[in-house]
């Protein structure tokens, strides 16, 4: 009968401790997935930045603040993301729903780099497309070159996916 209690006595606080650790990893994963992110990305016009989030609540407003005092708001779908152009925005954007945290989206200058960066990726996967497909092809876009003026960045890509391409499909 002494044995049990022993037993007892120790079992039930490891239960216990067990149970709340659980409660405690559970409620630390749910929170760190809510987490709002943003980014920043020029459009056509040099003057515009389009921000987008998500992990925002959802069906609540966002308001979009930049360094020199451009902003907007926009309400986050059901899903919690948004979208919103921001005209003459600098320096660092960031975005904030009402009671949440200030979450930083970027600047204008890494807003330029992504689109380059999504540029020459777009470039190099429609290159090494069109030449695993035609070896020809990459002879083809250099005669069309002249026809419709390109994104550098995109022609760039471009040559290289064909490039790659034909080191793999066509020798």
């Amino acid at each position: 009968m002494n044995a049990r209690r022993v037993r007892l006595a120790v079992l039930a606080p490891m239960a216990v401790s067990s149970l709340v650790l659980g409660t405690v990893t559970f409620s630390t994963t749910t929170a760190a997935a809510a987490s709002p992110t943003c980014s920043v990305r020029n459009t056509g016009n040099p003057d515009n930045l389009l921000v987008s989030g998500n992990g925002f609540r959802p069906n609540k407003a966002v308001a979009v603040e930049s360094a020199n005092g451009s902003e907007g708001s926009v309400k986050a779908d059901a899903t919690g993301r948004f979208s919103l152009t921001v005209t003459d925005a600098s320096g660092t954007v960031s975005a904030q729903q009402i009671g949440g945290p200030v979450v930083g989206c970027g600047t204008a200058e890494e807003g330029e780099q992504k689109n380059a960066k999504d540029q020459y990726n777009q470039g190099f996967k429609q290159g090494f497309a069109a030449v695993k497909e035609n070896c020809d092809a990459q002879q083809q876009q250099q005669q069309n070159q002249g026809l419709t003026r390109v994104d550098e960045n995109f022609q760039r890509g471009f040559k290289d996916g064909a490039k790659q391409a034909t080191e793999e499909f066509c020798d």
